[in-house]
């Protein structure tokens, strides 16, 4: 046996891989700065440097007036308090932007996925179809009324599931 993946898995990870590329290659520079910061920012390094830094700041001013230094933010520390808070809003709208664009990615691999599922519904419908008429052909196969093989050979209504699926959690709501 092999090491090579099979043609049609290798098939499927190249059409991955050209989604990811595809996504990735519409980023405008803007968005690669946001991503870079947020990927930075996503660090252990940068909570570490943060506490640290908030720490020197909070140690400096305290102890400045104890020892007559210079204090540029004396307690309760009104600059820090605007600091952070300039610091928390722009770090969220980086978060934002970047959940964003991994959104839209999400959302193309979910409709990709739901489109393949639906393909492969179909296909699994008809072969089914096809194989219940071989055996109803076959005279060395016993012909009998399969129900079962009849309802799978239909493909499935995806607005008619949809509708189900609401009506089912609709119903779990009120009981």
């Amino acid at each position: 046996m092999s090491d090579e993946p099979i043609d049609h898995v290798e098939a499927n990870v190249q059409r991955m891989a050209e989604l990811h590329a595809k996504h990735a290659g519409g980023v405008t520079f803007l968005q690669k700065v946001t991503l870079a910061t947020t990927s930075r920012l996503g660090r252990a390094s940068t909570v570490t440097i943060t506490v640290a830094l908030l720490l020197a700041w909070i140690v400096y001013n305290l102890a400045g007036t104890r020892f007559g230094l210079r204090v540029f933010d004396p307690r309760p520390f009104p600059l820090l308090s605007v600091g952070s808070s300039v610091v928390c809003l722009f770090t969220t709208l980086l978060i934002l932007v970047t959940q964003r664009r991994e959104e839209e990615l999400a959302r193309h691999r979910a409709q990709l996925t739901l489109h393949l599922v639906a393909l492969a519904e179909q296909k699994i419908a008809k072969v089914i179809d096809l194989l219940e008429e071989q055996r109803r052909e076959n005279p060395l196969l016993p012909s009998r009324d399969d129900h079962e093989a009849r309802d799978m050979s239909q493909a499935s209504d995806p607005d008619r599931v949809l509708d189900r699926i609401i009506e089912t959690h609709e119903l779990g709501d009120v009981g």
